[in-house]
């Protein structure tokens, strides 16, 4: 394997966008196999508040709430990118989960007059977006 700057290539890749610390050290280890140099960079990156957990969480929140997606596939998101509880809050943002609920929910259904089945299929989309049955209830009528 060639030598590579290890400081550079992380620059590099967080010139693109936000990581989280686990992505970065995976990406990294394509690079470099050294688990003591890779700590200390990270630590470094870290320090230099070029790499921080709690910023890719607001960003992935954002991002994602922004483009229909609820709270629950968000927090999978973020668990899986072994982001601790500590370092988001899913509700504290500016984000109306009501609002995106019912939004997705008219796009969806649209003109139609919804069938018992109708209904049904527009509960199991929203619930596969991520809205817990709290929200999609409060947020949309649909009277089952």
């Amino acid at each position: 394997m060639p030598e590579v700057n290890l400081w550079n290539k992380a620059l590099d890749i967080l010139s693109r966008r936000e990581h989280s610390i686990s992505q970065l050290k995976s990406k990294i280890r394509k690079f470099h196999d050294d688990e003591e140099q890779i700590e200390e960079l990270i630590n470094k990156l870290i320090d230099k508040n070029l790499l921080s957990d709690k910023r890719f969480a607001e960003t992935l929140i954002k991002s994602k709430s922004e483009v229909g997606y609820g709270p629950n596939y968000i927090e999978q998101l973020l668990q899986k990118n072994l982001i601790s509880k500590n370092d988001y809050d899913l509700y504290s943002p500016n984000i109306d989960w009501h609002a995106n609920c019912k939004n997705i929910a008219e796009k969806k259904i649209g003109n139609k007059r919804l069938n018992y089945k109708d209904k049904q299929k527009i509960l199991r989309f929203l619930s596969y977006r991520g809205f817990t049955y709290e929200i999609i209830m409060e947020s949309i009528n649909l009277d089952i």
